[in-house]
């Protein structure tokens, strides 16, 4: 819930307070004495207070402040979506693009309803307005999904921990710390790896469904149907479609959290430079000692 406003700086700032201050500035200019401004303070401190408790002026307040936040919110989200659309492919807008005007269809024929079903009217826009920001942040994931998987080769990263796992039983214990923990960097990028590839799936099978459903929807409006059966549908679709969402932020905030180590060679340079530091550190091996000279014969 949003903080509680002050009504007593709403009212301060009111048209109606500015406009009585600026009259009483003129007048003391004019008059060449304060007292125009003293009667306007003690008006002030009489007159704001009643204004700002009241029940009527609270409402308006909220009632505006309500509309500047949905005001901010829409500029936000249609910057959101001038955003996703430039990054997306050209086969992507296409398929958005059809989908905005399928929610405009349903709109426009369920416009001519009378006034006992206009609320539901304006809870199937919401949703319906949801579906399309959902479906459009999802296909930009899945874009990103495909650009992750594809820069990722989960075959190369299984041959470097089996390598690994080898080299551990060998060499100096401090290098054998530090391959096994290069080891379980290796397998926390190949679980992500596959945690990827299954929420890929999730969310193509997720906007497929929006689609679908988005498509039954306009034939169903054709025919005007009571909206209040077309709301319930969407609800199932909405729920399913906010856990969707929630699993692939999780994801990303993980991806965005664990940077991928980078590989060069088998091992990062950090890791590299590690084990060279452990390798120096370690005492020289002994050098074997030069056999004993040949002893002469004595010849008697």
């Amino acid at each position: 819930m949003p903080p509680e406003p002050n009504y007593f700086a709403h009212a301060f700032k009111s048209q109606y307070n500015v406009i009585g201050l600026a009259t009483a500035l003129g007048f003391a200019v004019v008059s060449g004495t304060a007292l125009p401004l003293l009667l306007a303070a003690g008006v002030e401190m009489v007159v704001l207070p009643l204004v700002a408790g009241s029940l009527r002026f609270q409402r308006l307040i909220r009632a505006r402040l309500s509309e500047e936040r949905e005001e901010q919110s829409q500029a936000a989200k249609q910057m959101e979506t001038s955003e996703i659309l430039q990054e997306i492919p050209d086969r992507e807008r296409v398929r958005f693009r059809s989908l905005e005007g399928m929610a405009r269809e349903i709109r426009e024929n369920y416009k001519g309803l009378d006034s006992s079903s206009r609320m539901l009217l304006e809870e199937l826009v919401q949703k319906l307005d949801f579906l399309l920001s959902f479906y459009l942040r999802m296909r930009y994931s899945l874009f990103r999904y495909e650009g992750y998987l594809t820069s990722t080769d989960p075959e190369r990263i299984q041959e470097r921990i089996a390598m690994l796992e080898h080299e551990i039983a060998k060499g100096p214990e401090r290098v054998q710390q530090i391959k096994a923990r290069t080891r379980l960097v290796l397998q926390k990028r190949l679980e992500r790896y596959r945690k990827a590839q299954e929420n890929k799936q999730l969310v193509e099978a997720q906007t497929e469904t929006v689609e679908e459903v988005l498509q039954l929807l306009r034939d169903q409006s054709y025919s005007i149907r009571d909206p209040r059966s077309i709301t319930e549908q969407l609800d199932g679709l909405v729920s399913s479609a906010e856990e969707t969402e929630r699993g692939v932020k999780d994801l990303e905030l993980i991806l965005a959290a664990e940077q991928d180590v980078l590989l060069p060679g088998n091992l990062s340079d950090e890791v590299e430079a590690e084990i060279e530091a452990a390798r120096a550190s370690e005492p020289p091996a002994p050098s074997p000692s030069p056999p004993p000279p040949p002893r002469k014969k004595i010849i008697q």
